[in-house]
């Protein structure tokens, strides 16, 4: 009962604290609601928000705040009119947060990292052989014949399929990883 009481005052005060900045600070000219938040390998936690109205650079900055812990800065930029993303300090995956930004306070859960990383293997002509071109990390283990869409930085975007080893063409890599689903040639 006492932890359930503790874990309350501590919302409760984190509440307040986050009512009291958000009223002294200048509202942003918008709305904006959060709609997403992920954690995206090489980036960290991202939060998406949808907004309407506008929002100068300054209308730009947010906080965040640990539930029972540390404070953070939101980083965040306008995709396109409709469009915010924001991100955190990578420390925030897999805790409960309170956003304050755009006027508004935000309850959340970040996940965490993914757990799984494969390699993005594709075939590289002016090497003439397999290349390893990244990594592909996801929160599950990859099944055979489990496809994602990639953008290669040679070839452009395609379906990359896991597959045991690489298509049969006139060389093969083995082990597991994601492959370009066709030969090249």
């Amino acid at each position: 009962m006492k932890k359930h009481l503790f874990t309350f005052l501590v919302i409760l005060s984190m509440l307040f604290m986050f009512a009291g900045t958000a009223a002294a600070a200048p509202l942003a000219a918008g709305t904006a609601t959060l709609v997403g938040v992920e954690y995206v390998p090489g980036k960290g936690p991202v939060f998406t928000f949808s907004v309407s109205g506008k929002f100068s650079k300054a209308d730009l900055k947010g906080a965040l705040q640990v539930q029972g812990g540390a404070n953070f800065n939101l980083h965040c930029t306008k995709v396109d009119d409709s469009t915010v993303k924001c991100t955190a300090s990578k420390k925030v995956a897999g805790e409960n947060v309170v956003l304050s930004w755009g006027g508004g306070t935000f309850w959340a859960h970040v996940p965490g990292a993914p757990e799984f990383c494969y390699g993005i293997w594709d075939w590289a002509e002016t090497e003439d052989a397999w290349t390893l071109y990244g990594s592909n990390c996801q929160s599950n283990r990859a099944a055979y014949g489990d496809t994602f869409e990639w953008d290669n930085p040679f070839w452009g975007p395609s379906p990359y399929e896991f597959l045991p080893e690489s298509p049969k063409c006139p060389w093969s890599q083995t082990g597991d990883a994601y492959y370009f689903p066709l030969c090249p040639f």
